[in-house]
């Protein structure tokens, strides 16, 4: 058996400095990351971040190019439609599930969240996709199955690389309509509207994505 060590502080600190970083949109997809330029920043050695950008690599939100150092992770467009096709299917599944499960004190937490959301800045984009997240969470979680939500927490990753890019979609006119419309159903007790209306939110939010990216650098 081997020998079990503790983690070490300065190691978990790097990870969650980029990791932070990454899912806040302070770095986009294509950028660069400096082993040697971030130890410096810092102030730590570089083995605490390479790492920590090895961890990142298995989570699938960076990349390692052999010779030229890392960047975060940039996501093909067919990867993008998969993402989006696979939320579609989890969350739609989720969202029956919560019509039928959630209690009264989950469905005013969306409703919370949704408020919250609509009372952000145009300009505060870090916290509408993190509210926005939360939103999405939350319906995952009331569905109150537990294999579930562990799926979906595994896509997150990935739709963040996506909603980096897109820095008008949490607060878009369309975007509150089918929230919505989504918490209208669960709280009609409705497994059937709360799948497809959360099923064509989360179409309509690829198709819009995918129209995008004609214009960004995804390859």
């Amino acid at each position: 058996m081997t020998q079990f060590q503790r983690p070490y502080s300065v190691r978990e600190a790097a990870y969650a400095y980029l990791r932070g970083a990454i899912l806040a949109g302070a770095l986009l997809p294509g950028a660069r990351i400096s082993e040697p330029g971030l130890a410096q920043e810092l102030g730590i050695s570089r083995t605490p971040v390479r790492e920590a950008l090895h961890r990142l690599a298995q989570e699938g939100l960076v990349e390692l190019l052999p010779g030229r150092g890392a960047r975060v992770r940039v996501l093909s467009v067919e990867e993008v439609r998969e993402v989006y096709d696979v939320r579609a299917l989890i969350e739609g599944e989720a969202a029956a599930l919560a019509a039928q499960n959630a209690t009264e004190a989950e469905l005013n937490r969306l409703e919370q969240l949704l408020q919250e959301l609509d009372a952000l800045p145009d300009e505060a984009y870090a916290q509408q996709m993190r509210v926005d997240f939360d939103f999405h969470t939350s319906l995952v979680e009331a569905a109150h199955n537990k294999t579930l939500a562990r799926i979906y927490a595994d896509l997150r990753s990935s739709l963040t690389l996506i909603r980096s890019f897109l820095q008008t979609l949490s607060q878009h006119p369309k975007t509150r309509e089918q929230h919505q419309a989504i918490v209208s159903a669960l709280r009609a007790r409705n497994p059937a509207m709360a799948s497809e209306a959360v099923r064509a939110h989360v179409r309509y939010f690829r198709d819009l994505v995918m129209q995008s990216l004609p214009t960004q650098v995804w390859h």
